[in-house]
């Protein structure tokens, strides 16, 4: 009827084939940080990260990068233009800021 089930898990990886000069990343970290006399003893632990899809660089981050990038001009450019906008009285809803001339000087939308 069922309920036997046994199902095997995984098989968990050698932690010695998972090695930091391997891994372009983190090798470049451990190169930084021996900049300044230190050096990162867990980041072994880390590195089967850059081992999850090999053909792909980063494959967690791609979308994020994606959506990110050049955040540091457009987020300054888009403040330029919404204030200009605003300084000089654009307005996009389609009704122009005039008087009507018959007592409704309010504006209408």
């Amino acid at each position: 009827m069922g309920g036997h089930h046994h199902i095997t898990p995984p098989p968990v990886p050698d932690y010695r084939i998972y090695k930091v000069e391997d891994s372009p990343t983190y090798s470049k970290v451990q190169e930084r940080l021996a900049k300044h006399g230190l050096k990162d003893p867990w980041a072994r632990n880390y590195v089967w990260r850059c081992y999850l899809n090999k053909g792909i660089k980063r494959p967690h981050w791609v979308m994020f990068d994606f959506f990110t990038w050049g955040w540091k001009y457009w987020v300054p450019l888009l403040g330029i233009v919404i204030g200009a906008e605003q300084f000089l009285g654009i307005n996009y809803h389609g009704h122009p800021k005039q008087k009507h001339g018959h007592g409704h000087d309010h504006e209408h939308h």
